[in-house]
């Protein structure tokens, strides 16, 4: 029997049987390690190396207004090589990060996202933005854009380290992914990356802003509402009709010292050392695009307010672009903030978290923050991620439906209790239900 559940429905059973759960998706969603697993990635000679330090996230804490995640920035999949002679792996970083829960818009000039993180994937992996810190003639004009100049510098999950800190530019997921495949290093070093695509099912949330605001993956539902059906998210913005670079897309014109190199020109990137000369095709510079109002999904900020699985009222959300292709689409997750930022979180002077509050420490493996409330309705299922087998105690039938409400497996109470294969269905996040009780189910590859 293959049942269904409709978006209306869906909400309703969210609000009604889980609310104290689906208001706590930033407690409940990120891939904790919970079996000792460590980061690895491959070396030069072909082989695999483990770091030794823990991968994921090794413990959230949280108070009202605050989530404390504690993570050293090592995925669970592998990592490395990077092919364009970057000499650094992945190494612990000893992260604490500080997310707020009740996010407030920012109703002043927008805080435009800089160098280093702007936000952290639930697998306790940084993201950047789309900059990678060098500028045409280093005049901070033109900008280089990182998924154009490093490319060949990313490993199979579209990631790289700078001096050991793992992050990502864009979304991170495979690179053979695409229907015209920009990097064949996933020929000869495979990698699971954080998710995979699934154009008919409405994409995980992927992580979180340092203003609080969730990261979506690309595929969501086409009305802001949740009506529509699941569509690719489209930004708005798209690259600029000009051969020269001599104005800003604001229109300002520059003077001559000021100019990028014209469009086709050949450039040589300032770093690695000793690098080819590149095309400087449209594109190649982050001032190469502009926003266009209503010309996608989304506003300026690379977001919009709508209806999500988690958020079956809606909430303001980020979305990691793709273009028609599956491959990365400017600006990739977000180039400002649309909230008011936790600046303890922001790289450089002045920087770092400190926790100087009562706080609680979440436990993955009861899967919310009161075990009691869960010990009433027998519906805990475990590990939390799960990667092969998922468990559930309890006599009674249970189903594990996606977010788009389809049922992916069904089982009796004892399956569940001995265990449930789920290592065939793709990484995201998923709910459990049994009779009108619903908990969300991560998993993770």
């Amino acid at each position: 029997m293959n049942l269904s559940i409709p978006i209306a429905s869906l909400a309703f059973v969210f609000a009604s049987a889980i609310g104290a759960i689906t208001a706590q998706p930033e407690l409940a969603l990120w891939h904790f390690n919970t079996d000792g697993e460590t980061g690895q990635y491959y070396t030069g000679a072909g082989g695999i190396m483990d770091t030794g330090t823990l991968c994921d996230v090794t413990q959230v804490q949280y108070s009202e207004n605050f989530v404390y995640v504690s993570c050293e920035g090592l995925p669970r999949y592998l990592t490395a090589p990077f092919p364009d002679g970057n000499p650094s792996n992945p190494t612990g970083q000893g992260h604490l990060f500080k997310i707020p829960r009740n996010p407030e818009y920012n109703m002043g000039s927008p805080t435009q996202t800089g160098l280093g993180h702007i936000g952290l994937l639930v697998n306790g992996v940084v993201i950047f933005n789309a900059a990678d810190a060098m500028s045409y003639n280093n005049a901070n004009v033109w900008h280089q854009n990182a998924v154009f100049f490093e490319n060949d510098g990313f490993d199979c999950a579209k990631g790289h380290p700078a001096m050991g800190a793992y992050h990502h530019h864009q979304l991170p997921i495979r690179f053979d992914a695409a229907l015209e495949v920009e990097s064949d290093i996933c020929d000869d070093f495979p990698s699971d990356a954080l998710i995979s695509l699934d154009p008919s099912a409405h994409s995980p949330l992927i992580g979180w802003a340092w203003d609080g605001f969730p990261i979506y993956g690309p595929f969501a539902f086409d009305g802001e509402d949740g009506s529509g059906g699941i569509v690719r998210i489209e930004t708005s913005y798209q690259l600029r009709d000009i051969s020269v670079r001599q104005t800003l897309a604001d229109g300002t014109q520059l003077a001559p010292f000021q100019y990028g190199p014209e469009v086709g020109a050949m450039v040589t990137p300032a770093i690695p050392p000793g690098a080819e000369p590149v095309e400087a095709v449209l594109g190649a510079y982050m001032e190469d695009y502009e926003f266009v109002l209503n010309n996608g999904h989304l506003d300026e900020f690379n977001g919009r307010y709508a209806v999500t699985p988690e958020f079956p009222s809606g909430t303001y959300a980020y979305y990691a672009t793709i273009d028609a292709d599956y491959n990365s689409a400017y600006p990739y997750f977000f180039p400002f903030y649309r909230g008011e930022v936790e600046t303890d979180n922001l790289p450089g002077p002045g920087g770092g978290v400190v926790i100087e509050e009562l706080v609680q420490t979440y436990d993955p493996t009861v899967g919310v923050a009161d075990a009691a409330e869960y010990e009433s309705v027998e519906l805990a299922p475990y590990p939390q991620p799960a990667s092969g087998v998922l468990f559930c105690a309890g006599d009674l039938p249970a189903e594990l439906f996606d977010a788009s409400g389809r049922v992916v497996l069904q089982a009796s109470g004892s399956a569940w209790s001995n265990g449930v294969d789920v290592s065939a269905l793709p990484a995201g996040t998923y709910f459990l239900r049994r009779d009108s009780r619903v908990v969300p189910v991560v998993i993770a590859r």
